[in-house]
């Protein structure tokens, strides 16, 4: 019992960071959302609420850009700062295994180390609503098109981003299915990944960087010749030569 309470305990750990790690990626997706429902749900003319002009698809698409840079970004941080972690903990047990005795790091934990699969995990948590509001407005298609609900509008917060676009396109009279808006949930898990290892890399890079430079100044120091103080007594200081 006390190994499942400890495994459990280990798994929930992993789970939290990630999804602390999720957040600032979902905040900033749903302002993507909430920018495009401003845009797009302000038509003037009668019985039309849309208003999907030339300018607002380019809005559109800043919004998208901008969303999964902002996205890219937090990834990458998170990647640098999860490698930094990964070499406490390669530290800590390697100077466990090396004594015998448990090496303890206070600002060290496992569940923030690096590993491969973290970003793409990361990006997951992120497109979970983007693909439940697909599937919502996939199987509801023929209530959602024409009318504008309590319901509808709690989906467009949550997930505006992926399906305002084709709510607004089947509004000027084409006809899509929405649950091509699940492809969508696959942009926050690429660029989650991808910019996590991106960022992993570069920190290690800066690390060996900085390290290597550290070397070399202190292989300069070695090398450098002392010089003697004398004291300044006089008959002491050997004679210069010309």
């Amino acid at each position: 019992m006390a190994n499942v309470k400890k495994k459990l305990k280990y798994f929930g750990g992993y789970v939290w960071e990630m999804t602390k790690a999720s957040l600032p990626g979902i905040f900033m997706y749903l302002c993507a959302g909430a920018i495009m429902m401003m845009l797009i749900l302000r038509g003037k003319e009668e019985n039309n609420f849309i208003s999907w002009t030339t300018m607002n698809k380019v809005w559109v698409a800043v919004c998208m850009v901008a969303a999964a840079a902002y996205n890219g970004l937090i990834c990458y941080a998170h990647g640098g700062s999860h490698y930094e972690m990964l070499v406490s903990g390669n530290i800590k047990r390697a100077t466990t295994d090396m004594y015998g005795n448990e090496y303890k790091i206070s600002s060290h934990k496992e569940a923030k180390e690096y590993r491969v699969w973290k970003g793409f995990v990361m990006g997951a948590f992120t497109a979970i609503l983007t693909l439940v509001i697909g599937l919502v407005f996939g199987f509801r298609q023929e209530k959602i098109d024409g009318t504008m609900t309590i319901s509808t509008f709690v989906c467009f917060i949550l997930s505006g981003w992926s399906v305002m676009p084709f709510y607004a396109m089947n509004q000027t009279g084409t006809s899509i299915s929405y649950f091509i808006t699940c492809v969508f949930a696959v942009v926050p898990v690429v660029v989650s990944g991808v910019f996590y290892i991106i960022g992993a890399y570069a920190r290690r890079r800066k690390t060996i960087r900085q390290q290597e430079i550290a070397d070399k100044a202190a292989q300069a120091a070695t090398q450098k010749e002392k010089k003697i103080n004398y004291g300044g007594l006089p008959g002491t200081k050997p004679k210069k030569r010309k």
